[in-house]
């Protein structure tokens, strides 16, 4: 994807996590946080030209589903390099800005709740939610300010 379009999922995520409640409907607004998060990463690398901004989408590490011209849809490819679907999967080779490398620890906060929350293996109350929305808006500020400040 390129950086407008993670923006606007952003926008769309956001809308959908404020519409929620973050407890009674706390996996969907988990997963929203999660993805809204791991949206503003890509934009960030995007914006840093760590990766490409293409119409090239995530399926597993390193494979992608990119449009087929020939037969018209998609195809899956291999990449180096592209969007991440969580943080380090696939790595991201080379430096990392240090605002990028500060949204990645914030998403690693949410991603540690991930499997525990969302399979039930963990109680789920003020403090994990607290955590996560902290997180996740300390990832969404740097963005903002990367894009604000950084103009490229």
């Amino acid at each position: 994807m390129n950086i407008e379009g993670h923006l606007e999922k952003i926008r769309r995520l956001e809308d959908l996590r404020g519409r929620l409640d973050r407890n009674g409907d706390f996996e969907l607004w988990f997963w929203s946080t999660m993805t809204a998060g791991t949206n503003a990463v890509n934009a960030a690398l995007h914006h840093a030209k760590i990766t490409p901004g293409e119409r090239a989408f995530p399926s597993q590490p390193g494979v992608y589903s990119v449009p087929d011209e020939n037969a018209g849809g998609f195809k899956s490819v291999l990449k180096a390099s592209g969007d991440v679907l969580h943080v380090g999967r696939p790595p991201i080779p080379g430096p990392i800005p240090e605002d990028i490398a500060e949204m990645m620890k914030a998403m690693e906060q949410i991603e540690h709740f991930r499997d525990p929350c969302t399979r039930g293996e963990m109680t789920i109350d003020e403090n994990v939610i607290s955590a996560c929305d902290r997180a996740y808006g300390k990832c969404a500020d740097l963005l903002r300010r990367r894009l604000s400040e950084k103009k490229q």
